[in-house]
């Protein structure tokens, strides 16, 4: 008979599907995941006996239940970044920047061209006169212009590079399926963690300057599948699954 004590110490790997029409779509590895819990949420009313004197709680009702996830993420991929401020990300191609109008501009002022990683940046003034590059401080990379005098009727073109673009706070409410592939680093023991349906919440902080690595902090709440209610091996909100693989 083993005397090895039932220790548990996990790590592991978090897949997330986006579900599409009540299905998931393909799972896909978020990366890194230094942390990650689940935690078991339940309203109740507590009763209380009034035979003894005691006033002795004898029963307590169970009125909801619910499953969170919370995490911490290292990897910012587009997805992760999409994920992260509940957004979408979309793969803008490069492209020929027509002829656009600025108007009037004064000198000293920095003004946002609102298209990024640019190249043969043209400028015209009055005229349609080239405006001579020692009349202005471009920053190609960011898009923004500087212009060194006053000048009237000015227009641009050039050229963009594409960029990946994600939208802030468009995408709230959002459903994924939720797996884990995890193994116990004590006992050799795989664990599989299924949830069926997890809305991630849109609170979240995105720092712009870091002293360190990034990581950013995730939060979740799983919603019941009600078409397992009945089936007491798979439940509302998932299971997890442990067992050993022999070698």
């Amino acid at each position: 008979m083993s005397n090895k004590p039932e220790l548990i110490s996990l790590q592991g790997e978090l897949f997330l599907a986006k579900m599409v029409n009540g299905e998931p779509s393909a799972l896909r590895s978020v990366g890194n995941t230094p942390e990650l819990q689940l935690k078991i949420t339940s309203d109740s009313t507590d009763h209380f006996e009034s035979k003894t004197g005691l006033r002795a709680k004898d029963a307590v009702l169970r009125k909801k239940t619910g499953v969170a996830v919370s995490g911490t993420l290292e990897e910012v991929t587009k997805e992760n970044l999409a994920m992260v401020l509940s957004g979408k990300t979309l793969a803008v191609p490069e492209a020929t920047i027509t002829e656009t109008a600025l108007g009037a501009v004064k000198a000293g002022e920095m003004i946002d061209l609102g298209i990024r990683n640019l190249s043969d940046v043209v400028f015209k003034g009055p005229a349609d006169a080239e405006i001579t590059a020692d009349k202005y401080n471009l920053d190609a990379v960011f898009g923004t212009v500087i212009f060194n005098e006053a000048i009237t009727d000015v227009k641009w073109s050039g050229q963009s590079g594409a960029v990946n673009r994600t939208s802030i706070a468009t995408e709230i409410g959002q459903e994924y399926r939720f797996f884990f592939k995890g193994i116990d680093t004590f006992s050799g023991d795989k664990v599989a963690v299924t949830l069926w349906r997890l809305e991630l919440s849109p609170e979240t902080e995105f720092d712009l300057i870091h002293e360190d690595f990034a990581e950013y902090s995730f939060d979740g709440e799983c919603l019941a599948d009600i078409s397992k209610a009945n089936d007491a091996e798979l439940s509302i909100f998932g299971h997890i699954e442990r067992f050993s693989v022999a070698t």
